[in-house]
């Protein structure tokens, strides 16, 4: 296809930009190669961060400091997204994976609470390490999961997602890798420059589920195991 076809499909995408949705898409994919040592991964599930903060216009991630719109967060994105985790990390060589959940978290952050330690979300994540004898910890936090209001061709409002995953050392602390995902689905007259997720989607609105495991299948891209 030359360089007059495509133009002339962005502009007949553009005249039909009520139907059509492309994305204002923001996605963070910096590669790691894990190192031999990080054999055992503990995997934290994905937790709402507006249950922590309250009513927010923004909220700012704790471990690297990066600030997310707000929003609500479906009941059953915690659960959706966790499992289509470890499904593409068992999908890569083999390491160790253990799944730890919030009431876990909760249990060791009382414990560390006893002890008058501070508690961060790094420290947090170190200590749930060391206790369960893992040599880093997978960690995500869910900011905005918003459902589509319509269908396929047509929608009131669109689906937007907003998470992150980081990989956090536990001997030391370090914040070894971090991805990212936030969007919220655009018509391509909204934003014609991203006509790559327009051909990707065939044109069509995308639920939040559908919006949130591509994403998360392209930040696992730099997720690498030698």
């Amino acid at each position: 296809m030359n360089r007059w076809s495509i133009w002339c499909i962005i502009l007949v995408g553009a005249a039909s930009a009520f139907v059509w949705g492309c994305a204002d898409r923001r996605v963070s994919q910096k590669s790691i190669e894990l190192a031999p040592d990080l054999q055992k991964i503990l995997v934290v599930t994905f937790r709402d961060m507006n249950t922590d903060t309250g009513a927010q216009v923004n909220i700012r991630c704790p471990l690297s400091g990066k600030v997310f719109a707000a929003g609500p967060v479906d009941p059953a994105a915690s659960t959706q997204l966790t499992n289509r985790l470890m499904a593409a990390l068992k999908a890569k060589p083999p390491r160790d994976y253990r799944l730890i959940n919030a009431s876990d978290l909760w249990e060791i952050q009382a414990r560390m609470l006893d002890r008058r330690q501070a508690v961060t979300e790094r420290s947090l994540m170190m200590e749930t390490g060391r206790a369960l004898e893992a040599d880093a910890v997978l960690v995500g936090h869910l900011y905005r999961y918003i459902e589509r209001v319509g269908g396929n061709l047509s929608v009131e409002s669109p689906a937007s997602v907003a998470f992150d995953l980081h990989l956090v050392r536990v001997s030391d602390g370090s914040l070894l890798w971090t991805g990212y995902f936030d969007e919220t689905q655009k018509t391509l007259m909204e934003d014609m420059f991203d006509i790559s997720a327009f051909f990707e989607r065939e044109g069509k609105w995308v639920t939040a589920e559908q919006m949130a495991s591509a994403g998360l299948a392209r930040i696992m891209e730099g997720f690498k195991i030698p």
